[in-house]
């Protein structure tokens, strides 16, 4: 399942790889039942099961081919392969993969476990934090860090990593937003977009950025992140590309008390 849009001069094809459920109260930590319930329902989300689709982002800038959060879902982690297989993109054409953070259902379209990198002609890319804080012996979440080692750690040499803001291709930018994870990065794309990758995980965030998950690793961090990020995107009215809302496109706007989600459902990227 892929869209096409147009980015400026950049053409874009946004890819669903995957997708998967996930209990509402890990999400959104120790709100009260109630108050969730009603936010929820306000963007027709369920109030106890949420799904969350795993969205891949490919941007041609006509001179460099970029994927961004090449992922998978736990039960299905090769659909990426086949997905770009049927929109005719050959993986050798990608020269640069993004990677916003070490959860693997951001990067695992992107590895042949056991076998190296699918996309054999392209440099990856990641923060230096993000890198380090999965290879620490003492990582809060030691099921995702034995991930990480077991499917990036073999391709080490295919990555160039990162420390802090950066242009990664000409007109491709890392900028950090940590919290979620220690090195999670957004992807700005050009003067039009921005990819937010975890930072932001429901269009319920958007307008409660103080709800924070369970597994967010820094939660008070992720917070001043995400008013930053928030405050920055409702200033430029970029298009803002996500990697588990539906549809996965929209526009950030002020509001009296915050921010609002308006869902993108015309311009960009909508799943079909």
């Amino acid at each position: 399942m892929a869209t096409s849009f147009e980015l400026g001069d950049y053409h874009c094809t946004c890819f669903r790889v995957g997708q998967f459920e996930i209990d509402a109260g890990t999400v959104f930590g120790d709100v009260a039942a109630d108050e969730l319930a009603t936010a929820l329902a306000r963007h027709g989300l369920g109030t106890e099961t949420l799904v969350f689709n795993i969205h891949a982002l490919l941007v041609d800038t006509g001179a460099n081919r970029v994927l961004i959060d090449p992922g998978g879902a736990w039960d299905d982690q090769n659909r990426l392969s086949p997905t770009l297989a049927r929109a005719g993109i050959d993986p050798a054409s990608i020269d640069t993969v993004i990677i916003s953070h070490g959860h693997a259902d951001h990067y695992w379209g992107g590895v042949d476990a056991g076998r190296g990198p699918r996309f054999e002609a392209a440099r990856y890319w990641m923060q230096q934090r993000e890198w380090d804080h999965w290879l620490s012996s003492d990582n809060p979440e030691p099921d995702h860090a034995a991930t990480f080692r077991e499917t990036l750690l073999p391709i080490d040499d295919h990555f160039t990593l990162i420390d802090g803001e950066d242009e990664i291709v000409p007109g491709i930018r890392g900028v950090p937003t940590p919290g979620h994870s220690p090195g999670h990065m957004v992807v700005r794309i050009g003067e039009h977009a921005t990819y937010i990758g975890d930072v932001l995980l429901s269009p319920v965030n958007v307008e409660h950025p103080e709800w924070t998950a369970r597994f967010d690793v820094w939660p008070e961090q992720v917070v001043k992140s995400r008013r930053a990020l928030l405050k920055r995107l409702a200033g430029d009215g970029s298009l803002v590309l996500t990697c588990h809302f539906t549809p996965p496109a929209g526009k950030i706007v002020a509001a009296r008390d915050g921010w609002r989600w308006l869902p993108e459902t015309t311009t960009g990227p909508a799943e079909h």
